[in-house]
């Protein structure tokens, strides 16, 4: 077929039939436009029409795509209805939409194309439905925003950096951390109140990374900093330390208050699975926790009470995993 160019469309319209200009327009628009149009049935959960120009956004052709799962070409599904959070259970979602609970649909999805690379697709549909008004799958359109997602990620890292924050998990960086724990050592001394200081250590954590890639190691590191943040107060700090270490500082908390929320914090994370890209079984992580507490009168200054939960964490650590290490600090440490 002759290449079409948009200077020569009009007047090659123009020389066609009615029918044949409509079915000009139409070869063109599925050829060379930008979006992608689709047909999907939710009893098979595969595509039963996908239009030509798919070929420019993943390089397959659509014959191939009929042939293959979607799904096994996504890395990672973000839904706009649900703040941008990631998709945990496919298979949820599958038996969601095969019941007609999905109506209007937008998502962004991160793709690998056929020759590897890795992009970012936005998927808007609308419910397709059968003669009865029943469901049966749903008409939409995909289009890269790669550039786009790209955009608002450099942005995001610098307004974190500006605000003291880590980039992957969203949690306090290290120098946030130690500002608030010297602020709150402070305080005490003239409140009369106590502070909590957790260390929190993933268990293992070279084998996630390992065995499944750094992909899963983040999603890991940033579901754990979710789980974390689920189980504290707005006045407490979470904060990422570096690596698979994560620090929270625990104001007017005991030592007991302070290991009751280490071991909310460790059970929350022994229960929950991770999922990440395309590795589609789930896994489970632990966490190692040292636990420190000081009050007012004990005249302890920031790098005392660390280091005493850091001397927790070693021992939580080598004790097994999941393990927590607590004892209130009854004195000056030297």
């Amino acid at each position: 077929m002759p290449k079409t160019t948009a200077k020569a469309t009009p007047h090659a319209f123009g020389e066609l039939s009615p029918i044949a200009k409509l079915k000009a327009e139409i070869d063109l628009l599925t050829h060379c436009s930008g979006d992608v149009v689709y047909r999907l049935r939710y009893d098979t959960m595969r595509y039963d029409y996908i239009s030509p120009s798919v070929s420019q956004l993943l390089g397959y052709t659509p014959e191939e795509l009929l042939r293959l799962n979607m799904r096994s070409l996504i890395l990672e599904t973000r839904i706009v209805s649900d703040n941008m959070r990631a998709v945990q259970s496919y298979a949820t979602l599958e038996e969601n939409r095969k019941r007609g609970e999905v109506h209007n649909w937008q998502a962004d999805y991160l793709m690998k194309t056929k020759d590897g690379r890795k992009i970012w697709v936005c998927d808007i549909s609308r419910p397709w439905f059968d003669e009865r008004g029943a469901i049966i799958g749903s008409l939409g359109s995909l289009r890269d925003i790669t550039d786009r997602i790209q955009a608002e990620q450099k942005i995001r890292d610098e307004l974190l950096r500006g605000a003291g924050a880590d980039a992957l998990t969203g949690l306090a960086n290290r120098q946030t951390f130690w500002g608030r724990l010297e602020g709150e050592t402070r305080r005490i001394r003239r409140t009369h109140g106590d502070l909590g200081l957790l260390l929190i250590e993933v268990d293992q954590f070279h084998k996630v990374a390992d065995g499944y890639g750094k992909d899963m190691a983040n999603a890991v590191l940033a579901g754990i900093a979710r789980l974390i943040l689920a189980a504290l107060r707005d006045i407490d700090i979470a904060a990422c330390l570096g690596g698979e270490e994560f620090g929270i500082v625990l104001p007017e908390t005991s030592g007991d208050g302070a290991a009751k929320v280490a071991a909310r914090i460790r059970d929350a994370i022994a229960r929950h699975t991770f999922f990440a890209g395309s590795h589609n079984n789930p896994i489970g992580c632990t966490v190692s926790i040292g636990v420190a507490a000081t009050r007012f009168g004990q005249n302890i200054d920031a790098a005392q009470l660390y280091k005493l939960a850091d001397m927790r964490l070693f021992i939580a650590k080598h004790g097994g995993e999941s393990q927590i290490s607590a004892e209130e600090m009854a004195g000056n440490l030297h």
